[in-house]
C-alpha cells in the first residue's frame, strides 16, 4: 500500500518532526524548528526525506558468479554470499504472509512506521533495551547499511550499522520514510526477502528454499515458509541443519501467530506443525572457487583471466568485487571431454606424489581455444605429501604458473621456419658431424656479431649430410646450429617472438627486458644456443607457437573465456584471441611438412606416431642432464604439447647441482630422460589419441598444392635510421630484416643507407638493411 500522493510530503514532514521529538532532538542530532515552518521550509524538508543514499534506492545484493563449462555443466561458483535473486512474483504468497506474520504484523496497513510499535521501541531503546519496534521496512534498511559495509569492508559503517542506539534508529526510520515513498510494499518485501540471511551461508529466499528443502522460493510450503520466516531474526542459532529442535519449534511459533492473524485455520497450523525436517533434502551449496571444482587450475586460470579485465573494473580488488557479488554469467570454452583425456593421459603415467612433474596442454589452431590443461597434480593445496599444488604448470607465473621450463630440441622447429622465410631451400644440405666446435665461428645477431657460446663441441646423435628434413627427423644439433648460424640469430628469435614464444618470466624474447624496464638478462637474440632450447618457456606459450604453424601461419592468443554476461543481459569484454596472420601460409606449409618426419619410423618422435592422422612436430630434451624432456605434435586441427620435468622442491632434487630425469624413480617405474618414448609414447599419444577422436581428420596443405598470395607491399623507407628503428617500421609492415653491413665514408656508423630492395617486395620476405660500418680503416 502506498501513501495517498495528495499529502505525501506533508506526511513525511510531519513523521519526520514527531519522530525527532520521539527520540530526543539532541540524541537524534535532526533538529528542525517547527514553529512557524513555512510552505516552502515543509517542501524543503520533504525533499529532504526524500533523498536516499544510492544503495537503497540500487541495493547491491550480492549474487554469486557461475561459470558454465561448454556443454553448460557448472565449472564453479564465486560468491560471498550465496545467493540468487528472484522477483516477488516468483516468491510462494504462503512465503510473505509467514514473514509480515512474525515480523510485522500490519506491515501492508501502517505507513512508513508504526507509531506504536516505534514509540515502543524507543522508549525501550532509551531505557537500554534494544530489542523491538522496528518495521520490515526499517530492518531493510538497516541489512542494506550493514551488506554496504561487509561489502567495502569498511569496519566502522559495520559497527555503525549494528549501533542500536536511538540515533541510529531514527536515521533509519528516516530512509525508511522516504523509502516508502518510492517503493511499494511489494517491493520492499522483494528486497527484503532477497537480502536477508536465512542462516547455513544461504541469503536470500531462493538460495534458502534450494538449501534447505531441494526446491524454489515459487515453491514453498507453509510449514517450509514457516520455518525459513522464523529463522530471520536469529539465524545462527536457529538453522535446522545445526539445530533441528530449535528451528521446528521456531517454525511452530510462526505458525501459531499465523493462525491467530487468521492467515492459516487451524486444519492447516495442526498438519503443518506435525511435519517433520527432511534432511534427505538438504542440497549443499553451490562450488564456491576452484579449489571444489572438477578442474581446479583450469578453474583457476578462468579466475585469473577474469581478473585481468577491464570490463570488470579498472583494479584487480574491484574486478574481484564484481566477479564475486555481481550475479555473472561466465562461459567457457572448457570442453570436458578434452581435458579428461589429457587428465587421464597424465594421471595414468605419473602420480600426484612422484618426484617429477608431468603437463598435457592442448590447443586448437586458428581460434586459440584452450581444449586441455592437465597436470600430474591436479588438486589444489599446500600438502606436498597428498600432490598437491597451488601452481598451474602449464602457464605462466603471472596467470598463477610456477616457473618456465627449457625447450631443448622444440625451438629447432622456429629455425626451421626462419630458414625457410629466409629463402633457404630445405632440400640445402649441410654436413653434420657427431660432435662440432662453434666457439671460434662466428653468428650474426640484430646488431653485429657474435662467436659461439659453447665452451665445448656441440654433440649430437647423428652424422652426414643432411637437409632440413633430416635435421629434423633426427634433431641433429650440429646441423640445426650451422642452419641457425646461415639463418641469423635475430631472424631465428624474431620468428620464435612473432609465432607466439614467451619467456616464462615476462621478458621480451629479443632483448631480455622485463614488463617493469628492467633487464632479466641478456636477449635471445645474441645467444647462439637458442636453436637448441635455452630459453624458459611455459607449455601454453610453446603449445600456441606451434599452433601457429598449423593454421598456416595465423596466429591466435590462447583464449578460455566465450562470454561474460550481467544479471541483467548485458554482454561485458572478454579477451580476444586477436587472431593475426603472421607468416605467410606457404612458409607455415613448407615447414610443417618439414616437421612432419619426427613421427615417421626413425623419427625421434615415432613412438608417439598415431596411424591414420597426419603428424607434425618436434621432441625436446634440456641439456645433457635431462632435467625436462618434451613432446610437441599437432595436426592441422590440435596441438599437444607433452612436457615430464624434475619437481626442483623435491626432497630428491632440492639441493642438487644436477638434476636428472633419466633413473628417477616413480609410482610407474622408472624414468628413463626420453622425450619421445615416455613424453610423447605414454603422456602425447594417448591424450591425442582420444581428443582427436571427438574432431574430424583433416590434412596439412602440402606445399605447391595451393598457391600463394605473395602480393607487393610498400618497403618502408630507411633512410638516416638507426638499424633498430628499421628494423621495427619493416617488422611493422610484415616483412622480415635482415641486417647487412658495409663500409661507408658518408654515413656514421649504425645508420641505415638504404633497404634491398627498395620500393616493393611480396609480403612477409625478408628485406636486408645496408648498416654502415663507418669508414674502412
Amino acid at each position: 500500500m502506498r501513501v495517498p500522493t495528495l499529502g505525501r510530503r506533508l506526511y513525511s514532514a510531519l513523521m519526520f518532526v514527531l519522530v525527532s521529538i520521539l527520540g530526543g532532538i539532541l540524541a537524534a542530532g535532526l533538529f528542525v524548528p517547527t514553529a512557524g515552518m513555512t510552505a516552502e521550509g515543509t517542501k524543503a524538508l520533504a525533499g529532504a526525506l526524500e533523498s536516499l543514499p544510492q544503495e537503497l534506492e540500487t541495493p547491491p545484493q550480492a549474487q554469486g558468479s557461475r561459470v558454465l563449462m561448454a556443454d553448460g555443466s557448472e565449472l564453479t561458483s564465486f560468491y560471498d554470499q550465496n545467493r540468487v535473486y528472484v522477483p516477488y512474483a516468483k516468491i510462494a504468497p504462503i512465503m510473505v504472509k509467514a514473514q509480515v506474520a512474525i515480523e510485522d504484523e500490519r506491515f501492508f496497513e501502517h505507513g512508513a512506521l508504526d507509531l506504536r510499535g516505534t514509540l515502543r521501541g524507543l522508549v525501550r531503546t532509551a531505557s537500554g533495551n534494544t530489542q523491538g519496534g522496528s518495521t520490515l521496512t526499517q530492518q531493510y534498511v538497516k541489512l542494506v547499511l550493514l551488506n554496504e559495509a561487509v561489502a567495502s569492508d569498511d569496519k566502522e559503517a559495520m559497527a555503525a550499522a549494528q549501533n542500536r542506539t536511538v540515533a541510529r534508529k531514527v536515521l533509519e526510520l528516516r530512509y525508511a520514510i522516504a523509502l516508502e515513498q518510492k517503493l511499494s510494499k511489494e517491493e520492499i518485501l522483494e528486497r527484503y526477502l532477497n537480502i536477508a540471511y536465512f542462516g547455513d551461508g544461504a541469503y536470500g529466499v531462493e538460495s534458502a528454499a534450494r538449501h534447505y528443502f531441494s526446491t524454489t522460493a515459487a515453491q514453498l510450503t507453509l510449514p517450509q515458509a514457516a520455518m525459513l520466516a522464523g529463522l530471520v531474526r536469529n539465524p545462527a542459532t536457529t538453522d535446522p541443519v545445526r539445530h533441528e529442535k530449535l528451528a521446528i519449534d521456531r517454525r511452530n511459533s510462526v505458525i501459531d501467530q499465523m493462525n491467530k492473524l487468521d492467515v492459516v485455520t487451524d486444519a492447516q497450523a495442526k498438519a503443518a506443525k506435525a511435519t517433520g525436517f527432511d534432511r534427505s533434502k538438504i542440497s549443499p551449496h553451490p562450488h564456491r572457487g576452484c579449489t571444489a571444482s572438477r578442474y581446479p587450475h583450469l578453474c583457476q586460470l578462468v579466475e585469473n583471466t577474469l581478473l585481468t579485465m577491464d570490463s570488470l573494473g579498472k583494479d584487480r580488488d574491484e574486478r574481484k568485487n564484481t566477479l564475486y557479488r555481481s550475479g555473472l554469467t561466465i562461459q567457457t570454452e572448457i570442453t570436458p571431454k578434452f581435458q579428461d583425456a589429457g587428465q587421464s593421459a597424465v594421471s595414468n603415467f605419473i602420480a600426484p606424489s612422484d618426484p617429477v612433474i608431468g603437463v598435457m596442454t592442448m590447443i586448437e589452431p586458428g581460434t586459440g581455444l584452450i581444449r586441455s590443461m592437465a597436470q600430474s597434480r591436479p588438486k589444489i593445496g599446500n600438502d606436498m605429501k597428498k600432490g598437491q599444488t597451488y601452481y598451474n604448470y602449464g602457464v605462466g607465473r603471472d596467470m598463477g604458473g610456477a616457473e618456465g621450463y627449457s625447450g631443448g630440441s622444440t625451438f629447432k622447429a622456429f629455425t626451421v621456419a626462419a630458414a625457410l622465410q629466409k629463402g633457404i631451400s630445405p632440400y640445402q644440405r649441410i654436413y653434420a658431424p657427431k660432435a662440432m666446435n662453434f666457439s671460434n665461428k662466428w653468428f650474426p645477431t640484430c646488431n653485429g656479431f657474435v662467436r659461439g657460446s659453447w665452451k665445448g663441441p656441440v654433440t649430437t646423435g647423428v652424422e652426414g649430410n643432411l637437409d632440413m628434413y633430416g635435421g629434423a627427423k633426427f634433431s641433429s644439433n650440429t646441423f640445426m646450429v650451422e642452419l641457425e648460424r646461415e639463418t641469423g640469430i635475430c631472424q631465428v628469435v624474431t620468428m620464435a617472438q612473432k609465432l607466439g614464444l614467451k619467456r616464462a618470466d615476462g621478458a621480451d624474447l629479443i632483448t631480455g627486458k622485463l614488463p617493469n624496464g628492467k633487464m632479466s638478462a641478456v636477449g635471445s637474440s645474441v645467444n647462439p644456443s637458442f636453436t637448441l632450447g635455452t630459453a624458459e618457456i611455459t607449455p601454453i606459450s610453446l603449445a600456441t607457437a606451434y599452433a601457429t604453424l598449423a593454421a598456416r601461419g595465423k596466429r591466435c592468443d590462447p583464449i578460455i573465456l566465450k562470454s561474460v554476461t550481467t544479471e541483467d543481459g548485458k554482454s561485458l569484454a572478454v579477451p580476444s584471441a586477436n587472431c593475426q596472420q603472421v607468416i605467410s601460409p606457404e612458409v607455415a606449409d613448407r615447414a610443417n611438412d618439414v616437421l612432419h618426419g619426427a613421427f615417421q619410423p626413425g623419427g625421434t618422435a615415432a613412438a608417439a606416431n598415431i596411424p591414420g592422422y597426419d603428424l607434425a612436430g618436434k621432441t625436446g630434451t634440456d641439456g645433457n642432464n635431462a632435467p625436462s624432456v618434451w613432446t610437441m605434435g599437432y595436426t592441422p586441427n590440435l596441438v599437444g604439447a607433452a612436457l615430464i620435468t624434475v619437481d626442483k622442491t623435491s626432497p630428491r632434487f632440492k639441493g642438487r647441482a644436477t638434476k636428472r630425469l633419466q633413473g628417477t624413480r616413480i609410482a610407474h617405474g622408472v624414468l628413463r630422460g626420453s622425450s619421445g618414448r615416455e613424453a610423447g609414447a605414454l603422456l602425447w599419444r594417448p591424450a591425442m589419441r582420444k581428443a582427436l577422436s571427438y574432431m574430424p581428420k583433416e590434412r596439412f596443405v602440402r606445399p605447391g598444392e595451393q598457391p600463394v598470395d605473395a602480393k607487393d607491399v610498400n618497403v618502408p623507407s630507411c633512410q638516416g635510421m638507426t638499424s633498430q628503428d628499421c628494423r621495427n617500421a619493416l617488422e611493422s609492415a610484415g616483412f622480415a630484416a635482415d641486417a647487412v653491413r658495409i663500409y661507408s665514408s658518408d654515413v656514421p656508423e649504425g645508420t641505415v643507407i638504404s633497404t634491398r630492395p627498395e620500393g616493393q617486395a611480396p609480403q612477409f620476405s625478408t628485406v636486408e638493411m645496408l648498416v654502415s660500418r663507418g669508414p674502412r680503416k
